[in-house]
């Protein structure tokens, strides 16, 4: 069998998650199997150089790390929802029988998804905190205290008040970001002057902690309930409709395609395409949450651009479709490629395309640059065009994103069989497009396998 040369090639290759799930990792090396073909080291001045540059500066910065870590952080809780969600609305009715009553699963949904920007939020400030090592507590506390006291209230009939879920759930997850970075940033502003009450005597160190961190704490919080519930600014739906164009634009065919080329073009150089397009993880999630509240109000998905369109439909086994690379090289006549397809199509399967991307290679290979290139763009507006015209239903339930496609494609569409038949019909598109240029790049390494003594 071929787990052995399977072995040595995964070692080599240092293999990573795909670019849409994790954080920006160093570029592996390239397999040993051909030496000649690993990326030469990027010359400084050049594009690679720079993109690595600017890659790197990204990933560093404080903020979209924490904001980034914030939607990671939601990400179980989203799941948890999108299973109570698919429950609710099963894709066979038939099903409710068996199931308990709507409204029990109408309430666990409401408890993950439906209040998402707090777990944001708190995911959010926690982040931040350590890495600008303020008080993890106080921070998290602070940050939900003023995102709440940000919100509009309404009273009730008899004569409660009440906070809309509509701004705790889609609609308040850049408010709850913006809430996380003012309150830590605040706190660690006060900690770093040493401003603040501060307690002698051998007090116990957590109210040590507690009584410095109140006056930042009474700050945020006055501030922020002083704009909002005094002066009357709606700091929530500001900041919201200051994104939303941002959300609603991405929708666009333009905004699909630029995320697929500026991927591609990264990944061809040797760059984590992640490093730079980590900032469009947030509106992904929104886009997401606000399906799933569409739908759960029973009106269909409004938006496209979900992390969900990208995985199950265009990057199917990872950046440039290589799902449909492995497949190929299984049946390749040259040795080098041959391993390669051994050693690359179960983690492919499952979405996971490193060794495939610096052991064929692909990375800084010309000669396979243009399917990597062309087909997510093919893929991606043959796609948005079906989900824009109603043909089949836009991703709305977050899932694992190590599933096989066929199957994530249906469970993130609530069910959808259409959804199915289009990840295969893109498949297909994507075997068509790679074929020619892998056989041509096979016949090259078998000629070259063939001369060598």
């Amino acid at each position: 069998m071929f787990l052995a040369p399977a072995r040595v090639l995964l070692q080599n290759a240092a293999v990573a998650e795909p670019k849409h799930v994790r954080a920006p990792t160093p570029a592996p090396a390239s397999a040993p199997v051909h030496a000649a073909h690993a990326p030469p080291p990027a010359p400084p001045g050049s594009f690679r150089h720079r993109a690595h540059a600017i890659g790197h500066a990204l990933s560093q910065q404080p903020h979209l790390q924490a904001i980034r870590d914030g939607v990671v952080g939601a990400l179980p809780i989203i799941l948890v929802g999108s299973a109570f969600l698919l429950l609710w609305q099963p894709p066979w009715p038939g099903l409710s029988r068996f199931l308990p009553s709507q409204a029990a699963l109408r309430a666990g949904y409401l408890a993950c998804a439906g209040l998402v920007s707090i777990y944001a939020c708190a995911a959010t400030a926690l982040s931040l905190a350590r890495r600008r090592e303020a008080d993890l507590a106080a921070s998290v506390t602070t940050a939900l205290a003023v995102f709440l006291v940000a919100q509009k209230t309404g009273v009730l009939q008899g004569g409660g008040v009440a906070i809309g879920l509509s701004t705790l759930g889609a609609a308040g997850l850049f408010p709850s970001f913006a809430a996380a970075i003012f309150a830590v940033e605040v706190i660690h502003f006060f900690a770093q002057r040493r401003w603040g009450i501060r307690l002698s005597g051998g007090a116990p160190d957590v109210v040590v902690r507690s009584f410095a961190a109140l006056l930042p704490t009474s700050i945020c919080i006055g501030v922020v309930w002083f704009l909002v519930h005094v002066a009357g600014v709606d700091l929530v739906g500001g900041i919201s409709a200051l994104f939303r164009p941002l959300v609603h634009g991405g929708d666009s065919l333009a905004a699909v395609l630029l995320v697929v080329l500026i991927d591609s073009a990264l990944w061809m150089v040797g760059v984590h395409g992640l490093s730079v397009l980590a900032a469009v993880k947030p509106l992904w999630l929104s886009a997401l949450a606000e399906n799933m509240a569409a739908v759960s109000a029973g009106h269909p998905p409004p938006h496209v651009f979900t992390q969900e369109f990208f995985v199950w439909f265009i990057w199917q086994g990872g950046s440039g479709t290589t799902l449909a690379l492995a497949l190929m090289l299984l049946f390749a006549r040259s040795k080098q490629l041959r391993l390669v397809g051994r050693a690359g199509v179960v983690p492919a399967i499952f979405n996971i395309n490193e060794p495939l991307l610096f052991g064929t290679p692909v990375v800084m290979n010309g000669k396979l640059a243009p399917p990597f290139v062309v087909v997510p763009v093919i893929l991606a507006t043959l796609t948005w065009l079906c989900m824009r015209f109603g043909l089949v239903r836009p991703p709305y339930i977050e899932v694992v994103w190590t599933l096989p496609a066929p199957i994530g494609a249906y469970l993130s569409s609530g069910g959808d069989a259409r959804a199915v038949v289009l990840q295969l019909v893109n498949l297909g598109i994507a075997l068509a497009m790679w074929w020619p240029f892998v056989r041509r790049y096979d016949r090259a390494l078998l000629a070259g396998e063939r001369s060598e003594p």
